[in-house]
């Protein structure tokens, strides 16, 4: 599978997104924006049609005439008298345009203004004749020159030639223009702000991606058997936990590494010693010099069973810890396990002057484990013990809710203090120990399990050694 680089993976699709963003942004606000301004400028309109209207319609209503005094008695002059402030006041971009029968321009009044208007006037006018009028509606006008008007035509209600139809119109290039330059804008501060966030972006990653290369360096240098602390702190936080993970790791790597050099150093020790002692007595055998040699035999077979010994413990200590399956675990009636092991060990013990004393308890107490796993503890628990006892070795089996507790305790000196912490390393040897592998081999086992062995001093003197397994029911 290919790999990529988290700096690539993180900013080539953030910048792509980055610069598409604020084009597509743009069109967004630039169509949106422009809706808008056409929903004013309709607006605008409307307003301007609703004061107009009203007024025309008053102006040129008929039960006016003859009230209103000679100089306004034309509802002509009334209505231009009025329409025209009202189109000024209004403002914004809504324009008033008011034809006579002749399609002459009547307002607005000014002659410029009438001169400016007069080709849009015109027109209007063909719009008109082509049944463009679409009372109280807003139709959008195209003319020849290109530019499109929103417009809205009422017809006179009376007939009259010098007013025949009043226009409200709009340029829509007044409309969308601002939206444009706005657009532009929008642009321009979207882009800006894209480079910034691209800036920023390509800082934070950078900041992730340097000190994982330097944890991968650290890696390497771990991986070679270089166990140094990895210094100094990262300030995020993840970061920071994996460095601390890492030293944990480099750590316990280290004590492994050393573990293992004690470990071989103290195996080729225990080793050396009965094979020199065979060898030894061996050559005096061959060149005469022990006669008879029953005694030299006798020794040559002692160290080799002790050669023997510490080879199988080896092995059943390799085997535990390097297979790869897990134990089938399964109930076991903890009394049978214990009075099994009493009896394979009672002539050792009797050989020794030590009494073996099991406490009484429930012979029903079920323990979660595998047989031969839990005689293996058993054996070299009680093999310690008996080593180490004045007169007595005693067993006693406790169930609590959530686990089952398998004691054996002795009278004797019990466990220096400081060997108490590594009692179950392997090949470390207290007081009066023989290879250092047996309750390594108990540990393993227990661990195996999924229980726990450790190890303390009794008040009244003597060392316990507890085994806790899970409960079979």
């Amino acid at each position: 599978m290919r790999t990529r680089k988290i700096f690539s993976r993180l900013m080539v699709p953030t910048m792509a997104a980055l610069f598409l963003l604020p084009p597509l942004f743009c069109m967004v606000f630039y169509q949106t924006a422009k809706r808008y301004a056409y929903h004013e400028a309709v607006e605008e309109l409307k307003n301007l049609q609703e004061r107009i209207v009203p007024v025309m319609e008053h102006s040129f209503s008929e039960d006016k005439k003859g009230t209103w005094g000679d100089d306004v008695s034309d509802p002509v002059k009334l209505f231009l008298g009025k329409a025209g402030p009202l189109a000024s006041q209004m403002g914004g971009n809504a324009r008033l345009l008011i034809l006579a029968g002749q399609m002459q321009v009547v307002y607005p009044r000014d002659e410029q203004l009438r001169t400016a208007v007069m080709p849009l006037a015109e027109e209007f006018t063909k719009y008109i004749q082509n049944g463009g009028i679409a009372p109280n509606d807003t139709a959008a006008l195209k003319t020849s020159d290109g530019e499109t008007y929103l417009v809205s035509i009422y017809e006179a209600p009376v007939q009259s030639q010098r007013i025949q139809y009043v226009i409200v119109y709009c340029p829509a290039s007044r409309i969308g223009g601002w939206v444009g330059e706005a657009a532009v804008m929008v642009l321009a501060i979207a882009s800006v702000f894209a480079v910034l966030v691209s800036a920023v972006l390509w800082a934070a990653v950078r900041s992730i991606t340097q000190p994982l290369h330097r944890l991968c360096r650290e890696s390497e240098q771990i991986g070679g058997g270089s166990f140094t602390e990895i210094e100094p702190a990262f300030s995020l936080k993840e970061l920071e936990d994996l460095r601390i993970a890492m030293n944990r790791m480099s750590a316990q790597l280290l004590r492994s590494d050393q573990s293992q050099k004690n470990f071989f150093q103290n195996v080729s020790h225990e080793l050396r010693n009965p094979l020199m002692s065979i060898s030894g007595y061996a050559q005096g055998i061959e060149q005469g010099v022990f006669q008879p040699p029953r005694d030299a035999a006798h020794i040559i077979l002692t160290e080799s069973l002790r050669l023997t010994e510490l080879v199988n413990s080896l092995l059943a200590l390799s085997r535990l810890e390097s297979s790869q399956e897990d134990a089938v675990l399964g109930p076991i009636r903890v009394s049978e396990a214990a009075e099994d092991c009493i009896d394979r060990l009672n002539g050792l013990a009797v050989q020794r002057g030590i009494s073996i004393v099991m406490v009484p308890f429930w012979q029903g107490i079920m323990a979660w484990g595998e047989e031969e796993l839990l005689g293996k503890v058993l054996d070299n628990l009680l093999t310690n013990a008996i080593r180490y006892a004045e007169t007595t070795v005693t067993i006693s089996v406790a169930a609590e809710k959530e686990q089952v507790l398998i004691s054996v305790s002795d009278d004797g000196g019990g466990i220096d203090e400081k060997d108490l912490p590594h009692v179950f390393e392997r090949c470390y040897k207290g007081r009066g120990g023989s290879f250092g592998i047996g309750l390594a081999i108990a540990g393993s086992a227990a661990e195996k399990m999924g229980g726990r062995l450790t190890a303390a001093n009794q008040d009244g003197g003597g060392a316990v050694f507890t085994l806790s397994l899970l409960p079979a029911c």
